[in-house]
């Protein structure tokens, strides 16, 4: 018999007669329904009919299946090894990942789905799934959990499982550096355009400078090139030769072409920035004087993350040359303030503001503001920071100005920046197990259209032109909007992977809906109170009602997003007075995690956000009142590795009166303690 599947994870079952209003556009569409069967398979993401074969592949879907079981076959050859290369099986397996994804695209069906069979769940209905609206959900999820790890089960595993399932970036054949892919690409640029005009609205203008640093440069300003050293790449030779003992034609560094002095690639501009200020500042009239610039910087690190860590990533980085520390201050908070504006008016992230302790302060400032944002398994993530850098660099390079006096003084300094890391803090905070989920503001596809096709000429025709002018009425309304007519795919792999990708809503037209006048669309996330899993919505087709419909539902997501944000933050930052209770939190986390109460290894979790288990109910932010000590935060770290993320700015007078939760002696601050990527 004839099977055909329909909206993948979507199905309404109501009654043994009862199919998808799509189904019957399909039926309707010249199929005749004594040869129909219409059920839905758990775990099958598969539609197809008679006419198009279960196993028909075309021939670039059978290259990556090709593809896919040599790097397979790699994965089980590292993992037989005597001592397993951990990072080299992580490498393949995203690969593999990435392999699936395209198998996918070109197959319209995940590579898993025939290769992993689960046995049908026993209910207490005389052993029939039940199913909810919206379809056969829990099929839904288990295909979905085989291409993404659940956050519940490793957390750090489901962060690169989304990265890379998602289509924002890819292996790199350089270690720890990333390629950026055009999905990720165009969220960094929705950010950029957005960050870039509230920087610009404080006076600051762009420029550019060198991406490399003379090494003396970096000698000049002590403490700063102890915070940089041991992470600066260093170029040595401006020529290469071939290597006279090489076989096969290698190269070396030319020895004739050493430089007269090493070259740092940038790890931060503030030097080179600064010996330039010293050439343009000659007065008040030049001052304030206030640079921003977008770049790639390096800093080597050893243990990379795509987004969190790596050895390059992209950033801004802003540069002021003030008259007094007053303004030179209050320009620190003001970009501290556009920060978190943007994290939240963007990126749906709330976030805190505070001062870092001078144990975590950048190097070379004499104080650092940040934003501290907590992620869904309750690590917090440093998101942003401004630092007032006194007058440190104007000592360094000698940067002076003559005041309305006629008297000479050296400048006050800030510098501000934030990265590419922004995207990892977007990624954790809103993202679920079906993928990536993105707000509509930095989203490269805000509405996808889908138009569900028959095999009537004249309605699929017209089913084209309403979907043209849905498209035509979106991009005039400045809706970043595309079309999904791929033929070589069908609606569910469109609704699966569109999904994966975090677009923020779609809507499907089919020629029911044409007739109607009435479309449908589905929110990425739910958007009704009271209500876990996102459902289908009506959307009139008349464009003077579909327009603002649409608005109204990308800005609903984005609220929704952002109120289930600081929900979490709210409800997980916990206030307690003594040691003893915030340890007691870790080890119980700690406990899930390991089964025995023991704490996991630095190398397995440091930067990671864990493993397995553990439950924010355990972790987040732990307010209390502290008294500013390095020794101490040392100590707290080595039992906890919890460090102080900051002394939140609007919550310093509660520390009056109150002893330190540590040492017991007056407490300086009330501070931030939590696990930290």
């Amino acid at each position: 018999e004839d099977l055909c599947v329909f909206e993948y994870g979507e199905m309404r079952t109501q009654g043994p007669t009862s199919v998808d209003r799509h189904a019957a556009d399909w039926v309707s569409a010249g199929t005749p329904t004594k040869d129909l069967q219409v059920t839905a398979l758990t775990g099958s993401t598969r539609m197809f009919s008679s006419s198009t074969p279960a196993e028909q592949l075309t021939s670039g879907a059978l290259e990556i299946e090709a593809q896919i079981k040599a790097v397979g076959d790699a994965v089980r050859n590292l993992k037989s090894q005597d001592e397993v290369d951990k990072e080299a099986v992580s490498e393949k397996v995203a690969e593999l990942k990435t392999l699936k994804t395209s198998f996918e695209a070109a197959a319209g069906r995940p590579f898993d789905v025939q290769k992993k069979k689960k046995p049908q769940q026993q209910s207490q209905n005389g052993g029939k799934q039940k199913k909810g609206k919206g379809g056969d959900a829990a099929g839904a999820a288990a295909v979905e959990n085989e291409l993404i790890t659940p956050r519940a089960e490793d957390y750090s595993k489901w962060y690169q499982d989304v990265v890379y399932a998602s289509d924002l970036v890819d292996q790199s054949p350089v270690r720890g550096c990333m390629v950026i892919k055009p999905w990720g690409m165009a969220v960094w640029d929705s950010l950029r355009c957005e960050l870039d005009e509230s920087i610009k609205a404080t006076g600051a203008q762009n420029a550019y400078f060198p991406l490399f640093i003379p090494l003396s440069f970096l000698s000049k300003e002590a403490e700063h090139v102890e915070g940089f050293a041991k992470e600066c790449a260093v170029v040595t030779h401006h020529r290469l030769t071939k290597d006279p003992d090489s076989a096969n034609g290698g190269l070396i560094a030319d020895p004739a072409a050493k430089l007269e002095e090493p070259l740092v690639v940038r790890p931060t501009s503030e030097t080179v920035i600064w010996h330039m200020f010293g050439k343009w500042i000659k007065t008040y009239r030049e001052l304030p004087l206030k640079l921003n610039q977008w770049a790639n910087v390096v800093r080597w690190e050893l243990r990379t993350r795509p987004f969190l860590r790596s050895a390059e990533f992209l950033w801004q980085e802003g540069h002021t040359a003030h008259a007094t520390k007053d303004e030179a201050t209050s320009c620190a908070k003001e970009m501290l303030d556009v920060y978190a504006d943007v994290c939240e008016k963007v990126l749906a992230v709330p976030v805190v503001k505070g001062v870092k302790s001078p144990s975590e302060r950048f190097a070379g400032a004499d104080e650092t503001y940040t934003i501290e944002a907590l992620m869904q398994n309750g690590w917090a993530l440093q998101s942003g920071t401004s630092h007032f850098l006194g007058q440190n660099f104007a000592k360094a390079f000698d940067v002076t100005f003559q005041d309305a006096q006629g008297q000479r003084s050296l400048v006050w300094a800030t510098s501000w920046g934030v990265s590419t890391r922004l995207i990892g803090a977007l990624v954790m905070t809103h993202s679920d197990d079906k993928g990536l989920v993105l707000p509509p503001p930095v989203a490269p596809v805000q509405v996808v259209i889908v138009p569900i096709l028959g095999k009537k000429a004249e309605e699929n025709a017209l089913v084209n032109d309403c979907v043209d002018g849905v498209l035509a009425a979106l991009k005039l309304a400045k809706v970043r909007v595309k079309v999904d007519d791929r033929d070589f795919m069908r609606p569910g792999a469109k609704y699966f992977e569109w999904e994966r990708k975090g677009v923020p809503l779609r809507i499907e037209v089919g020629p029911r809906d044409v007739a109607s006048g009435l479309a449908v669309m589905k929110p990425r996330v739910s958007t009704k109170e009271g209500s876990l899993d996102a459902e289908k919505e009506p959307l009139p087709l008349d464009p003077a009602l579909l327009v603002p419909a649409v608005q109204a539902e990308l800005e609903k997501i984005h609220s929704c997003l952002l109120a289930s944000a600081q929900s979490r933050l709210s409800e997980n930052t916990k206030r307690v007075d003594s040691f003893a209770e915030m340890a007691a939190s870790f080890q119980r986390a700690d406990a899930r995690k390991n089964g025995d109460g023991s704490l996991v290894e630095v190398e397995e979790e440091e930067d990671s956000g864990g493993g397995s288990g553990g439950s924010i109910d355990d972790l987040g932010f732990f307010l209390v009142p502290w008294k500013c000590d390095a020794g101490n935060e040392d100590a707290i770290k080595e039992a906890t590795r919890a460090t102080v993320r900051c002394y939140p700015l609007d919550l310093q007078h509660e520390a009056e009166g109150k002893a330190c939760f540590y040492s017991g002696e007056p407490a300086t601050h009330m501070a931030i303690f939590a696990r930290a990527f």
